[in-house]
């Protein structure tokens, strides 16, 4: 008599658990479509933090579905254990985010939420398992933590727990980058394979081994997360030089992994779209169509040679949206008409 009361405990904690998770996914937000502002990156030019600014929007109004917000770890979380103030950059930016809706009622944006870590992170986690790594990438000197171990993957994760708290239910945000994993670009698959990035990296402990179970993990980083999707940046895996075309049946195995986790929340995206698309990207291009919506893409040149035909590429490949930077060039140099048309493209691809 006690064993089947106990069951049927069970059998009722099981069947709440199910109801909240099917709650939870149709409350979940709806993704971003249209083009997205890549929004703040001189400060991988030229250092110091992000700064996320509207004014290139606010001179294209009623245009974009989308602006990227960038926030650092160290700018969140500057000591160890330190809790998410309410003066944050994030919430300082979807004020500004805000204002300009009120503005643009008829085409507002919605934001992707993109966290960077790697070069970007606090002095306390690049000191995690031994000091920070010197190293040169592309003449530039960063310094880097031990991105791929448990100790720094674990406070990644608890950073999630704090972000995921704060703003999961924000309707504001819409989508979150992944970038646990990440090194000098914001793509989790991508660790540089210049010499002046692998030598420092490899005597300090990174293996691949241990980069592939760090990524194998990084969906699950983002559990807390449970409203907001969650963006995806995939390439082929490679970790040193004349690996060729580089690991895709992995890369697609976490693909496949990430939609079983996450359904259509899980949002597929690579930032090297271009016309002149590297060989290697070819078969994840086809991958990301064949597995379906959600797909989003960036542009590999801040300013394409051929802007219409890479976006028409995307378009191609099943893409409901695609962001564009906002310095360096990018879409301030485009005519608005021009724009619109491209946004209406990806607008109509999603239907």
């Amino acid at each position: 008599m006690k064993r089947a009361f106990r069951r049927l405990l069970l059998a009722c904690a099981v069947l709440l658990l199910l109801q909240v998770d099917l709650a939870l996914a149709q409350e979940s937000k709806g993704p971003i479509r249209g083009l997205i502002s890549m929004g703040a990156y001189r400060f991988v030019g030229y250092g110091g933090d992000p700064v996320n600014t509207l004014e290139p929007l606010d001179a294209k109004p009623g245009i974009f579905g989308g602006l990227v917000v960038i926030a650092s770890w160290k700018q969140l979380q500057p000591t160890p254990g330190a809790e998410i103030d309410a003066g944050n950059v994030i919430d300082k930016a979807l004020a500004e985010v805000r204002t300009y809706n009120e503005r643009n009622p008829q085409k507002p944006l919605g934001v992707k939420l993109r966290v960077w870590g790697g070069f970007e992170a606090p002095d306390w986690a690049k000191h995690l398992g031994g000091p920070p790594i010197a190293t040169i990438f592309n003449e530039k000197p960063r310094s880097v933590g031990r991105f791929w171990s448990p100790a720094y993957r674990e406070a990644w994760a608890r950073l999630q727990q704090q972000l995921a708290v704060r703003f999961d239910r924000r309707p504001l945000i819409n989508e979150v980058a992944i970038t646990s994993c990440m090194s000098y670009t914001a793509e989790p698959f991508v660790v540089p394979i210049q010499e002046g990035v692998l030598r420092p990296l490899r005597a300090a402990g990174f293996t691949e081994a241990a980069y592939r179970e760090c990524l194998g993990d990084a969906v699950a980083d983002y559990a807390p997360w449970r409203q907001s999707r969650l963006v995806l940046s995939v390439n082929p895996l490679r970790t040193a030089p004349g690996q060729g075309n580089g690991d895709q049946a992995f890369t697609e195995g976490l693909m496949h992994g990430c939609r079983q986790t996450l359904g259509r929340r899980c949002v597929f995206d690579n930032h090297d779209l271009d016309t002149g698309l590297p060989g290697p990207l070819h078969r994840i291009y086809a991958t990301m169509k064949q597995l379906g919506p959600e797909i989003e893409f960036q542009t590999w040149r801040t300013t394409p040679k051929d802007f219409d035909g890479t976006i028409r590429l995307g378009v191609s490949y099943g893409a409901s949206a695609i962001e564009l930077y906002q310095d360096y060039g990018g879409f301030p140099l485009v005519a608005s008409s021009r724009l619109r048309q491209w946004a209406a493209m990806l607008e109509r691809n999603s239907r």
